[in-house]
């Protein structure tokens, strides 16, 4: 059996300084805001939803052309019966700034690109951030001017 969730990357962009938003989950490990997909849902409303229950971040601007997917294993004997999740994830930018924490976390940090890499658990986050910040980098457009939620600049 398969589960799948969606997030995002989320990140905030000020002037040329960019910071990504980790969430401190309670289980101890750092990752980016994500949940499983309703029945019926979209996954850019998995993740917009899911966004806001565990931040309360509802303006968001999804960038086009980013999607990183990975697969992994959970449960008892994960490699002999155990369940399998696929973990879609989307770029996304925003000019909110407060967190309002859920109870599924510790806390939550706006962190650059070099500290969250470090901070980061899992390596499946780690290679999504870089390729997210390679893209972001081969992209300076999509960041350029002033955030509005409906396309991320204008």
């Amino acid at each position: 059996m398969q589960e799948h969730s969606c997030g995002f990357v989320l990140f905030r962009q000020l002037e040329d300084k960019r910071y990504y938003l980790l969430m401190h989950y309670k289980a101890g490990h750092w990752d980016f805001p994500k949940g499983h997909v309703e029945e019926g849902e979209k996954e850019e409303e998995t993740a917009r939803r899911e966004l806001a229950e565990e931040t309360g971040i509802a303006r968001v601007a999804v960038l086009p052309g980013f999607r990183y997917e990975y697969e992994y294993e959970f449960g008892r004997a994960s490699r002999h019966g155990g369940l399998s999740k696929l973990v879609t994830f989307m770029l996304a930018r925003t000019d909110e700034q407060e967190v309002r924490v859920s109870r599924e976390h510790r806390g939550a940090r706006w962190v650059p690109y070099s500290r969250a890499l470090k901070m980061v658990t899992f390596e499946n986050a780690r290679r999504m951030l870089t390729a997210a910040e390679e893209f972001l980098r081969a992209n300076p457009d999509l960041v350029k001017g002033k955030f509005h939620a409906d396309g991320g600049k204008k």
